[in-house]
């Protein structure tokens, strides 16, 4: 009777907590979705308020999910592209070893992700052989190329450098932004984790949080909840079974594809007509 008595304590002082942060208010009636109805406590003034407590159980259960994803070592990836919670995002994910999306989401980065990966590994190169002092043979506006590539790509593959498949499970801020990620994520069969606001449907995904998404600070309480869990657990896998470190950018093992070779190469053709005619003088 004592700990259920603690229990609803907790549960309550978690949805005050979130009530403080603005976490309850929903959208207006008018844009209220029938299917997250039942997660509403009142309508007041035309807005939806959100019942904290059900949120309060969804994190929980969210929670369940990635301490068993944690202790698996199962691979997660974050999708936040909203300009209010991207870098909180990113920063959450950098400290749990997580891959993460915060500019946009990519087309295809699930149902093609040979293809994109390919980016991936041009980058890789790139930065590898601007690191090994290998850009000294060409010109200035040459190089100048490939630092805005290199910035382009950063942007846009920064956050899944060291994704080598397909994630086990998503995390996804605001499903109605993300909803490209989530259909793919549907198509490839992975479980996916939602801040779901109320104007989406809470059955587009397997575990709904219902929660005011506009609002950067109940965001940041519920996602911090959310990563501690799973860092608390990856943490005991990777100490006890002593995974190796991921290869750094600069490891000259780094392979391309020869496609994606002839891309870094096309970025710098003078000084590759330049290396061919000196090769042909040496034959």
């Amino acid at each position: 009777m004592v700990q259920s008595t603690r229990l609803m304590t907790d549960s309550f002082s978690r949805a005050k907590q979130l009530f403080e942060l603005g976490g309850h208010l929903g959208h207006r009636k008018s844009r209220l979705h029938p299917r997250s109805r039942q997660f509403v406590y009142q309508i007041i003034d035309g807005v939806s308020i959100i019942d904290l407590e059900h949120t309060v159980g969804q994190i929980d259960v969210a929670k369940n999910i990635l301490v068993e994803a944690g202790k698996e070592n199962k691979s997660l990836l974050i999708s936040a592209t909203k300009k209010a919670v991207a870098s909180r995002a990113a920063e959450l994910a950098r400290d749990v070893n997580a891959h993460y999306i915060t500019t946009k989401w990519l087309p295809g980065l699930l149902t093609n992700f040979n293809t994109i990966s390919k980016n991936v590994k041009k980058l890789i190169e790139l930065k590898r052989q601007k690191e090994a002092g290998e850009w000294s043979k060409y010109v200035k506006h040459e190089t100048v190329a490939l630092e805005k590539e290199i910035h382009k790509l950063e942007r846009l593959y920064s956050g899944i450098l060291t994704m080598n498949k397909i994630p086990d499970i998503m995390l996804v801020v605001d499903i109605k932004r993300e909803k490209n990620a989530v259909e793919e994520a549907r198509k490839s069969h992975i479980p996916v984790i939602a801040i779901v606001d109320t104007n989406c449907n809470p059955d587009d995904v397997q575990y709904p949080i219902m929660l005011n998404d506009d609002t950067p600070t109940a965001v940041d309480a519920v996602l911090s909840e959310l990563m501690g869990a799973y860092k608390k657990n990856i943490a005991v896998v990777v100490d006890k079974d002593k995974a190796p470190e991921t290869p750094k950018i600069e490891d000259k093992d780094v392979k391309l594809d020869a496609e994606v070779q002839k891309e870094v190469e096309k970025k710098a053709p003078v000084a590759k007509k330049k290396i061919s005619t000196r090769v042909k003088k040496a034959k």
